[in-house]
């Protein structure tokens, strides 16, 4: 094998890079990295487990079913109906709040999320000036639930979609 350092005289043939490469002596590394990686890859693994499990809490809160508003009297408003759409919209925003934690989300998902937390602002706007009880408040109640399963299930979908190493794309959610 010719020196590698050393230009080929004009009789002699250069050696491929391959078989040059192949020709080295492997050595071995000053020391194992395994001690530094595998806290990363504990980290990782419990971060994934998380993900899942917050997943798993959000499609769990599209199968419970949803009150639906029905008032007893044309003149009033039934009080648990009300009560039980104010525990469901509390309950839908932790849900939100806890998907929502990920400081790195797809620009396309923070513009979705943006949207949704306009609509609930003016929803809030409106309840502020309904009056307490009424069949507006009542209304706008429902509505808040809506626009919040529809933004928990943004972002169940990113998680999870995040959590299986996959991307998260727009047209997936428009379809959804």
């Amino acid at each position: 094998m010719a020196d590698l350092g050393t230009r080929p005289l004009p009789g002699d043939s250069p050696v491929p890079i391959g078989d040059a490469l192949r020709g080295l002596a492997l050595a071995p590394p000053p020391r194992s990295a395994w001690p530094r990686v595998a806290p990363h890859r504990d980290r990782a693994w419990n971060r994934a487990l998380a993900s899942l499990a917050t997943a798993a809490a959000l499609a769990l809160a599209f199968v419970l079913p949803v009150p639906t508003p029905t008032t007893p009297a044309a003149t009033g408003v039934d009080p648990t109906v009300l009560a039980d759409l104010q525990r469901t919209s509390a309950q839908l925003e932790r849900l939100v709040a806890a998907a929502d934690e990920d400081p790195l989300q797809p620009a396309d998902a923070l513009v979705l999320s943006l949207g949704f937390e306009d609509e609930l602002a003016g929803i809030d706007a409106e309840l502020a000036a309904a009056r307490p009880g009424s069949r507006d408040a009542l209304d706008l109640w429902q509505r808040r639930v809506d626009v919040l399963s529809r933004y928990a299930d943004l972002q169940s979908s990113r998680r999870l979609l995040a959590s299986a190493g996959q991307p998260f794309e727009t047209t997936l959610v428009a379809l959804h």
